[in-house]
């Protein structure tokens, strides 16, 4: 009997219960990291990578199955109940929060309550509640994940650590708690931080700070004490040093690169900016974009800076620039058929672009996301080589459910380096598609169509005069945070 959920989303709610067919069981090649999608899908997956944990109302179970594919594809997962009827349970798709090393943080959406768990990948995968989550995990985006074998007093290395930043409002700006939770006890420690007790202080009465990335940086050779850094992409980073040891923890303020402060902005800051330890260095991506009415077509340009993450007082390094009037396309980009077509061509300038998503592995490459119109159901993910002016690879992302904007959609994560197929020895029904054979889908107004429906889901690109776009003019004020910086 299907499940008929009694709730009514704003978004297509069939979309959630259909996930992509890409990401069977685990690939045999290890992938050193993926992007992942931060909204899960409900549907009854399993393979190597399953985990359940029975919640705490009625002793429900909840199954949470990694269906894994190497970027640009976007990876997802697939949440479940194999004991209880899923419309019971979820009130809308899990989300999908903070990442790191082995370890990912959901947080289930029940009718009666909201759930967080964290995710261990392994030979024997695991899925943990995390009790007591108290005001501390109201927002995801100034918060990191620590396994506990990072900690040199930490006994059982199969837990984890919660880090927060969380802003006191109460005692005015440039107020701070550092909060951290151990899964082993449950409990929080909290300690005051100020920014005018960091290292090369903002002013605090004119600069604001609004953590949107959470950044692990690798300890030097001779220290092994974790520091992570809470990063406001329009101004600067709050780092925290020591965050395991116990106490206050010490701390500096590291700003951005001088030619990207924005202090008149805030929030909306992953649209157009990235920041990641990309092989020991700290790297910041900056997209700004453009569009030209004469032409009636878009441009953009892409630039990275970077700084050793064990030597932050250095200066920033600005590493690599590219226009994409400077990008060439050629027949030997995989899966170039999917670009819109300008006079017969693949052309990048009828796309939307937003997302900069640095490579874990290559400073030089980051990956973009594309919509012609922000209302298209299906977006790009494209792989974009600054070092050689190039687009790489092009794949499909199901962006149905974050119709009409560029929400967050993905994030990078390295779990997929501990996945094994020992584990449970399922084997995933679904296959891996690294070739696609469609054209780029528009959405077909005012009508619902579910994935299951083969026939007429996909219809070719119309490129008119952009009646039904949104025109920007480049010296107009906007809050658009795609708008040219």
């Amino acid at each position: 009997m299907a499940t008929a959920f009694p709730y009514d989303w704003r978004r297509s709610k069939h979309l959630t219960l259909q996930p992509p067919s890409h990401g069977g069981d685990v690939d045999q090649r290890n992938l050193p990291w993926i992007l992942l999608d931060v909204r899960a899908y409900i549907a009854d997956r399993r393979n190597s990578t399953t985990a359940y944990v029975d919640l705490s109302n009625g002793g429900c179970r909840i199954q949470i199955t990694f269906c894994i594919a190497p970027p640009p594809l976007v990876s997802y997962i697939c949440a479940w109940s194999p004991n209880t009827d899923p419309a019971r349970i979820f009130a809308q798709e899990p989300d999908v929060g903070i990442v790191n090393d082995d370890l990912v943080f959901l947080r289930i959406n029940c009718h009666d309550y909201d759930y967080d768990l964290v995710y261990q990948a392994g030979c024997f995968p695991s899925l943990k509640l995390v009790h007591n989550p108290a005001k501390y995990l109201r927002e995801l985006d100034n918060v990191a994940l620590l396994p506990r074998r990072l900690s040199a007093s930490a006994d059982d290395d199969s837990g984890f650590y919660i880090c927060a930043l969380d802003r006191d409002s109460n005692s005015g700006l440039g107020h701070f708690q550092s909060c951290l939770y151990d899964s082993i006890d449950g409990t929080w420690r909290l300690e005051s931080l100020l920014l005018d007790e960091l290292r090369n202080p903002p002013d605090k009465d004119t600069v604001l700070h609004y953590t949107e990335k959470v950044v692990i940086l690798p300890p030097s050779l001779d220290d092994e004490r974790v520091s992570v850094a809470f990063a406001d992409l329009w101004r600067g980073i709050i780092i925290c040093d020591d965050v395991l040891a116990g106490g206050k923890p010490a701390g500096s303020y590291v700003p951005l690169p001088l030619e990207i402060i924005d202090h008149d902005r805030a929030y909306f800051s992953l649209a157009c900016r990235d920041m990641v330890v990309v092989n020991g260095r700290l790297t910041v991506a900056r997209m700004r974009v453009a569009f030209d009415s004469d032409t009636n077509c878009r441009s953009w340009d892409l630039s990275t800076w970077s700084k050793a993450a064990t030597c932050l007082d250095e200066e920033w390094h600005k590493d690599f620039k590219v226009d994409s009037n400077d990008i060439s396309l050629d027949d030997g980009i995989c899966n170039i058929d999917l670009l819109p077509k300008l006079n017969g061509l693949p052309a990048m300038a009828k796309l939307r672009v937003a997302h900069p998503t640095l490579s874990l592995t290559d400073a030089h490459v980051v990956y973009i996301m594309g919509k012609v119109n922000l209302s298209d159901e299906k977006a790009l993910v494209l792989t974009v080589d600054m070092a050689n002016k190039r687009i790489r690879e092009v794949s499909v992302y199901d962006a149905e459910r974050i119709i009409n904007d560029f929400r967050y959609a993905y994030t990078r994560s390295t779990v997929s380096q501990y996945f094994t197929t020992a584990a449970s020895g399922l084997k995933g029904n679904p296959k891996r598609h690294l070739k696609f054979h469609v054209q780029y889908p528009h959405k077909r107004q005012c009508k619902i169509i579910n994935r299951m429906d083969v026939a007429g889901l996909y219809e070719p690109l119309q490129l008119d005069a952009g009646s039904d776009m949104e025109i920007i003019d480049e010296n107009e004020d906007s809050d658009n945070p795609m708008d040219l910086e």
